[in-house]
């Protein structure tokens, strides 16, 4: 699918061309395999496993921006992330995904400026979601096994 890139929230935002139905593949995240020593506070990577990350491609999947109320959401699959679409999605429409649903580093943080109502102004680690956002995104599915298994180990 491709995908329009213009200025979006957040700089380059990535935009639906068309209307894209709940569940549907949107792309596969391409880019260098990094590990965390590989990785700095400004380098545009997604994690993808604890000291695994996918780098920077180039490409529309470096324009996908955060949001607490995200219409999309990553799938990981060993070494291999997908986005796909959590709601439909309207043409024009621009395409977040939850970082948090993917983070574990206990040292970044990074201001939220998504506007939405849910807010949580500060994009962190998963397993340090509010109990309420914990919930309703297990039981959808989107919250990285990593993750998971990062917030069962604090308990």
């Amino acid at each position: 699918m491709e995908l329009v890139i213009r200025q979006g929230t957040h700089g380059r935002g990535a935009f639906a061309p068309g209307r894209i139905p709940k569940g549907t593949f949107i792309f596969q995240f391409t880019g260098p395999l990094l590990r965390y020593a590989d990785t700095t506070a400004d380098t545009l990577a997604l994690q993808i496993g604890p000291d695994l990350y996918i780098g920077e491609s180039g490409g529309a999947d470096d324009c996908v921006n955060h949001s607490c109320e995200p219409n999309a959401y990553v799938k990981i699959e060993g070494t291999t992330a997908t986005l796909h679409a959590l709601r439909d999605i309207e043409p024009g429409e621009e395409i977040f995904f939850d970082y948090s649903t993917i983070l574990d580093e206990d040292d970044f943080t990074m201001s939220c400026l998504c506007g939405t109502p849910s807010c949580r102004k500060l994009i962190g680690d998963g397993k340090n979601l509010p109990p309420d956002v914990w919930e309703r995104y297990r039981a959808m599915g989107i919250l990285a096994e990593y993750v998971v298994a990062s917030r069962e180990k604090k308990r």
